[in-house]
C-alpha cells in the first residue's frame, strides 16, 4: 500500500487520502513524500506507482528487487539512489533497501523493511523549518539519518572491541590455569568473529555513502538538486568519511586483537608443550633406572642386597630433583 503525504504551504504537512491525486498536488506545486514496503505491493500496484510518477522502467526494476549495491543513477525525469539500513539480528548487521526516487516536488521511496529510518526522517521533516521544502532536502534528511545509524554502528563496535582488548590484555597478567581457561573460551572467538562480520558488513554498505553524496551533488546538469542545500549535503559527505575511517579504525585494531589472540594460544601451547616435556623428562629417569634394575644381570652394585636398593633409589632422588631444579630455573615448570 502507497503511503502519500503532501505538504501544503499554509497547513504544512497532511496524508493524501487518494494517491490518484499526487499528480493533481504536483502540478500545483505542492511538495510530495510517498513511502511504500515492495513486500506489500503486487505487480499491478508496481505498475501504477511507475505510470503515476513517470519512473524509468529499469529505476523500477531495481527498487523491487531488494539486493541492490548501493547506487545513484540519474534518469531525465528523476534521480534513483540506493541506500540500506543496517539491523543487527542475531549479532549480525542485515540490510533493509530504501530505493528513493527523487523528481519534481516529490520524494517516492520503496523500501523492504527500512520503517525506522523513515519513522525517524519523518520526525525529522516535520520539525524542519519552512525553507526547507524540497525533494532534495527530504532525500538529504534521509541521507543523514542513515548515516547517523551507520555511525551510531560504528561507536557500538569500536567499544566493543575495545572492551575485548582490555579483556585479553588482561588475560597476560592471569596465572597460567587461568590463561589456559580464558585461551580455550570459545564465546571470546565468537564475539571476535562476530564484530568482523559486522565491521565487514558496514564496509560494504557504509563506505559508498560519503561518494554517493559527492557524485550526487556533483552532477551539473542535475536541477533538481538545489545548490543552496551544498552545506547540508556536505555535512552529511563528511560524517560519512568519518563513519568509513572509523570502521578501518575498528577493522585494524580487531585484525590486531585476533592476532593478539592467536599469539596468546600459541604462547599457552608452548608453556604447556614446555610442562609436559619437563615432567616428562623427570619422570623417564627413575623409569630408566627401575628398567635397568629390572634386567636379569649380576653387574649391579650389591645385587640382592638391602644398598642396592637404596642406592638406586637414592639416584632416582637425586637426579630428579637435579632435573627438576634445572627446569624451574629455566621457568619449564
Amino acid at each position: 500500500m502507497l503511503l502519500a503525504i503532501c505538504h501544503h504551504r499554509e497547513t504544512g504537512w497532511q496524508q493524501v487520502s487518494d494517491p490518484a491525486q499526487i499528480s493533481d498536488l504536483r502540478s500545483k506545486g505542492e511538495l510530495v513524500w510517498a513511502e511504500a514496503d515492495v513486500k506489500d505491493l503486487t505487480g499491478n500496484d508496481v505498475a501504477i506507482i511507475a505510470e503515476e510518477f513517470s519512473l524509468h522502467e529499469l529505476a523500477v526494476e531495481d527498487a523491487v528487487t531488494l539486493r541492490q549495491r548501493p547506487k545513484l543513477e540519474t534518469f531525465p525525469d528523476h534521480v534513483f539512489v540506493v541506500l540500506h539500513q543496517l539491523n543487527e539480528e542475531d549479532g549480525q548487521l542485515e540490510p533493509a533497501q530504501l530505493s528513493m526516487f527523487v523528481g519534481d516536488h516529490y520524494l517516492l521511496v520503496l523500501h523492504g523493511g527500512a520503517t525506522r529510518t523513515l519513522e525517524e526522517a519523518r520526525r525529522r521533516w516535520k520539525e524542519g523549518s519552512d525553507e526547507d521544502t524540497g525533494p532534495a532536502w527530504l532525500l538529504h534528511t534521509i541521507l543523514d539519518t542513515v548515516v547517523d545509524g551507520y555511525q551510531q554502528i560504528a561507536d557500538d563496535l569500536e567499544q566493543e572491541i575495545e572492551d575485548l582488548e582490555e579483556l585479553t590484555l588482561e588475560s597476560l597478567d592471569m596465572p597460567m590455569r587461568a590463561r589456559i581457561v580464558f585461551v580455550n573460551d570459545g564465546s571470546m572467538q565468537r564475539r571476535l568473529y562476530s564484530a568482523k562480520q559486522r565491521i565487514s558488513r558496514l564496509r560494504r554498505y557504509g563506505h559508498p555513502a560519503a561518494r554517493l553524496v559527492q557524485d550526487l551533488f556533483s552532477e551539473q546538469d542535475n536541477a533538481l538538486v538545489d545548490p543552496k542545500l551544498a552545506p547540508r549535503f556536505a555535512d552529511v559527505k563528511d560524517h560519512a568519511l568519518r563513519v568509513g575511517d572509523q570502521t578501518t579504525s575498528v577493522e585494524s585494531l580487531t585484525d590486531a586483537l585476533l592476532d593478539l589472540r592467536r599469539g596468546e594460544q600459541a604462547s599457552t601451547l608452548n608453556e604447556v608443550t614446555k610442562k609436559l616435556t619437563a615432567w616428562a623428562a623427570i619422570i623417564a629417569v627413575p623409569t630408566l633406572i627401575t628398567s635397568l634394575y629390572g634386567m636379569n644381570f649380576h653387574l649391579y652394585p650389591d645385587l640382592g642386597q638391602r644398598a642396592g636398593f637404596w642406592f638406586a633409589l637414592t639416584a632416582m632422588i637425586v637426579v630428579s630433583g637435579g632435573l627438576y631444579v634445572y627446569f624451574k630455573r629455566r621457568h619449564w615448570l
